[in-house]
């Protein structure tokens, strides 16, 4: 499964949108300031979510979450990680059976925690990407994986990967 962090990684703003000799997709607005992706990462993001590979991660608000059209539309994921690791997300509601565990194993909620519960629930590894921005604040065992220019070569190597396991 793929953590993927969404504030550092696929999206950019609209000066690199110009400068990207490839098709783009408009995917959000921020203060009224559009982000773009390009269209080949597009569609291999909803691929990996189409099959539960992709945890999107990001320090946004629950509000601020839900006006990124990329994960409300496009490709609702069955889990995301929000507010810098303090909620969990399933199918775009609050996880109350994580809140429970919490409280069941007297954990406080962080993204270690948040991690720990996605590997027991869903029994899978974790791949993070980019590597720089979040393997530094993970504990457990994960895979690092380094910033790359295309971003949907990676996107379908990791489709390739999950679909099989």
């Amino acid at each position: 499964m793929l953590l993927l962090d969404v504030d550092h990684s696929l999206l950019f703003d609209e000066e690199t949108m110009r400068s990207i000799d490839k098709p783009t997709l408009l995917v959000e607005r921020v203060a009224g300031r559009p982000r773009f992706m390009t269209m080949r990462a597009h569609l291999r993001l909803k691929r990996l979510v189409s099959i539960n590979g992709v945890v999107p991660v990001t320090k946004r608000t629950m509000e601020e979450y839900q006006q990124l059209e990329l994960f409300q539309i496009d490709a609702p994921p069955k889990w995301a990680i929000i507010d810098g690791g303090k909620i969990l997300l399933k199918e775009g509601k609050v996880d109350r059976r994580y809140e429970n565990w919490l409280r069941q194993f007297n954990k406080e909620t962080s993204l270690d925690s948040i991690l720990e519960y996605l590997i027991e629930m869903e029994q899978v590894s974790i791949d993070v990407y980019p590597s720089e921005t979040l393997s530094s604040v993970i504990t457990l065992p994960h895979e690092p994986i380094q910033r790359t220019t295309d971003e949907a070569v990676l996107l379908e190597k990791l489709f390739r990967k999950y679909e099989t396991t």
